[in-house]
C-alpha cells in the first residue's frame, strides 16, 4: 500500500499571471441585487459571483507577485480623501469586440456618473506622482457579470441596482484561477451637507 500524498507533495494550481487592479466591490446586498437583474437575462453562461467588481484603474500584469509590490502602490494613497460616492445601474448589455467569441456581459447605467472616472484619475495622478508607471485608463463604469455570446444589440433593461461605493480596494486577480485576492483597502468618506 503506497502512503498518500502531503499536501507538501500534490501540485499547487498556479494563476498564469497576476493582474494588479483597484476596483470597487459591491457589498453582498448589491451583489444579490446584481444578480437578481442577471436572472432577467435568462442565460446559461456562468454567472461570476465570485469576482463581481468595478474596475477604476489597472495597475500591472506579471507572472510573479514581488514582495513589498502592494505596499508600494498603497503609499502614494495615503490620505486618500476622495468622497463615497452613489451608482444606478439599470441595464444588461455586451463589451468588447465583436470578433471576440465570448464577450464581456455586463451591467451598466444609463444615466451617466462621472465619479469613477475622476476616482481614477485621482489615483493615478498620485501613483505617477510618487514615480510609479501606470498607464492613464478611463472608467465606463460597470459590472463584468458573465462572458458569453452578446446580449440582444439594444441591451436588456433591468430594475435599478442602487450601489453606494464607499470602499476602494487594491486585488489581484490570479488569471486562470478565477479568483480575487484582496490586498489593501482605503474607506472612502462620506460628506455630509454642502
Amino acid at each position: 500500500m503506497t502512503d498518500a500524498p502531503q499536501p507538501q507533495d500534490m501540485p499547487q494550481e498556479l494563476p498564469r499571471e497576476h493582474f494588479l487592479l483597484f476596483v470597487a466591490i459591491p457589498p453582498p446586498g448589491v451583489a444579490a441585487r446584481i444578480e437578481d437583474a442577471w436572472r432577467l437575462a435568462n442565460r446559461r453562461d456562468r454567472f461570476r459571483r465570485a469576482t463581481l467588481h468595478m474596475t477604476i484603474l489597472p495597475v500591472i500584469r506579471t507572472p510573479q507577485l514581488a514582495p513589498g509590490m502592494a505596499e508600494a502602490l498603497g503609499r502614494p494613497l495615503d490620505g486618500l480623501d476622495f468622497p463615497a460616492f452613489d451608482l444606478m445601474l439599470d441595464h444588461l448589455t455586451t463589451f468588447g469586440p465583436p470578433r471576440r467569441r465570448d464577450r464581456p456581459l455586463v451591467l451598466v447605467g444609463r444615466q451617466e456618473s462621472p465619479a469613477p472616472d475622476a476616482l481614477c484619475q485621482t489615483l493615478w495622478q498620485r501613483l505617477a506622482g510618487a514615480g510609479l508607471a501606470i498607464a492613464r485608463h478611463r472608467v465606463t463604469p460597470h459590472v463584468t457579470l458573465a462572458y458569453g455570446k452578446p446580449l440582444p444589440p439594444q441591451g436588456i433593461p433591468v430594475p435599478p441596482v442602487h450601489w453606494r461605493v464607499d470602499e476602494l480596494v487594491l486585488i489581484d486577480s490570479l488569471q486562470g484561477l478565477g479568483r480575487h485576492v484582496p490586498l489593501a483597502r482605503w474607506p472612502l468618506p462620506s460628506r455630509s451637507g454642502p
